[in-house]
């Protein structure tokens, strides 16, 4: 799930973000960023959901350059896995 969220996530539009983020919880980015890999994932089993701590490697475009961005979020799964909190 992770994976596919951000790659889709820096060319989301908040239509498609509400697939995957209930109610706004993180807003989209508009930038030319490239999916590289999740960077020391951690998840904490809290109740029926999991809390994750993420650190995500992109490649930005016009930079040519690596960024890091770090994500804590709640996670939850009905029908299929969507970020909460």
């Amino acid at each position: 799930f992770l994976e596919t969220f951000f790659k889709l996530y820096p060319t989301a539009t908040e239509k498609e973000l509400a697939y995957y983020v209930k109610d706004g919880v993180l807003a989209p980015v508009s930038g030319d960023y490239v999916f590289s890999e999740l960077v020391n994932p951690v998840f904490t089993k809290d109740g029926d959901n999991l809390k994750a701590s993420v650190s995500v490697k992109y490649l930005d475009n016009k930079s040519k350059m690596t960024q890091i961005s770090q994500y804590e979020f709640v996670l939850h799964k009905d029908d299929n896995w969507k970020i909460i909190e």
